[in-house]
């Protein structure tokens, strides 16, 4: 199929294009004196559209774009013309996995090629020249026109010139000309710009595309700035893995049935299967403080009361699982809590469910996490025995903030071991 975006691969000037916008980035070249110019990078998500057309009018072409440089991956779906045919293309290109997505969703097909690129984040080369800057419209008013930078230098490897603009708040794009031997000079247009990305879902591949095989042997899908790869699944091109191995932080818990309400403080150390909680909440309309360490090595728990300065000592013959997501789960989406428009504003997270073998029967869960340090955000579960519990995660830091509370306290010294074992999960703590 003839695409715009196959001309490009083909001339192995995809990615040059894009990272030949001529975004503006912090820019690190100390010869550049115009201090008043845009410096800093452009957005690290952007949503929008974008038109190009071809001096020998070979090649037109409408696109949305979705662009992640965090994730390090871009989705573009266009129509357009080739040589006087017309062309639909749906790509979606995963760098860190090294991947590219040809997406059918009509036919709910895909092909999956190797990706051979680096990806290079928007940005103006370093020796580029600023031509000079300019109002689009009007000063006169607000809304009336728009300030810009206009910035020019060569295409990489010497293969054609470019010029480049962008707006001088923020770092937008808003058109850039280029020239190759092939097609001439060559106009992108950009539009409808958003910064955020305005369908994460749309950056991950399909369902559909979980059994495409690669075209050009196989690749090890690997992403080393999200989670490890610690779990084969169907949906290989998200990452599951353990949260950080030390976590502090707060959570609520309450009940379908409205017996449980809880509030509680953790640490975490799944280096040295170590868990404290202090906890408050109501039970059956009768409030209750509990204190607990769990030291899953030692195959000990104790209940603390620091009032009284008592220690209760009770075996703990269960392992210690890690806050982790199980191998068995389905991912069921990925969203931005908040909003992806600027920094501080949202958290991109996934969301996954799936079933656990408990010796009372099964218990279905839902668990969202953070895509970036998966950080717990949630966990709905569902048991016969408790119905629906909805555990929220807030305020969380990774690192111990106090190490002194994974340690028993000095007046435990002299706890006696009672005899009796506790069945203790996560869950039914509370």
């Amino acid at each position: 199929m003839l695409a715009f975006m196959a001309f490009y691969l083909d001339v192995s000037l995809f990615t040059g294009f894009f990272s030949l916008l001529a975004f503006m980035t912090r820019v690190k070249n100390k010869t550049r004196k115009q201090k008043f110019l845009c410096v800093e990078p452009s957005p690290p998500l952007l949503s929008g559209a974008l038109s190009v057309s071809t001096q020998n009018e070979k090649l037109w072409a409408y696109a949305q774009y979705l662009y992640d440089s965090l994730g390090q991956r871009i989705r573009l779906s266009e129509l357009g013309t080739y040589q006087n045919k017309t062309f639909t293309y749906d790509v979606l290109m995963l760098f860190r996995q090294a991947t590219i997505y040809e997406i059918n969703e009509r036919n709910r097909t895909c092909k999956k090629k190797a990706l051979k690129d680096v990806f290079q984040p928007w940005a103006v080369p370093k020796d580029a020249s600023l031509l000079g800057q300019v109002v689009l419209g009007s000063s006169s008013g607000p809304g009336e026109g728009l300030l810009v930078n206009t910035w020019m230098g060569d295409l990489p490897q010497k293969n054609g010139k470019f010029m480049s603009t962008v707006t001088e708040f923020g770092c937008i794009p808003v058109s850039t000309v280029y020239h190759t031997d092939q097609f001439g000079w060559m106009v992108t247009s950009f539009f409808n710009n958003v910064i955020g990305i305005s369908d994460p879902s749309r950056l991950n591949p399909p369902n559909f595309c979980t059994d495409a095989q690669p075209l050009l042997g196989n690749i090890m899908l690997q992403d080393q700035h999200s989670c490890d790869v610690n779990v084969k699944l169907k949906t290989t091109y998200f990452i599951l893995s353990a949260s950080p191995p030390l976590l502090t932080g707060s959570f609520s818990v309450s009940t379908q049935n409205e017996k449980l309400m809880g509030f509680a403080k953790y640490s975490y150390d799944a280096l040295r299967k170590r868990i404290h909680l202090r906890e408050v909440g109501s039970y059956n309309n009768k409030t209750f403080h509990i204190d607990l360490l769990l030291l899953y090595k030692e195959g000990v728990m104790y209940k603390i009361n620091y009032k009284n300065r008592t220690c209760c000592k009770k075996p703990l013959s269960v392992d210690f699982h890690p806050l982790e997501i199980p191998q068995s789960a389905s991912l069921l989406g990925q969203v931005v809590l908040g909003s992806s428009s600027g920094p501080g504003q949202g958290v991109l997270v996934n969301t996954w469910a799936g079933e656990l073998k408990l010796k009372e029967g099964t218990a279905k869960y839902m668990s969202t996490v953070t895509e970036f340090g998966c950080i717990p955000v949630s966990t709905l579960y569902h048991s016969e025995k408790s119905g629906w519990v909805v555990v929220s995660f807030f305020n969380g830091v990774i690192g111990l903030v106090d190490p002194q509370h994974l340690i028993p306290p000095g007046f435990c010294k002299d706890a006696q071991l009672e005899s009796g074992e506790e069945s203790i999960t996560f869950f039914n703590l509370f």
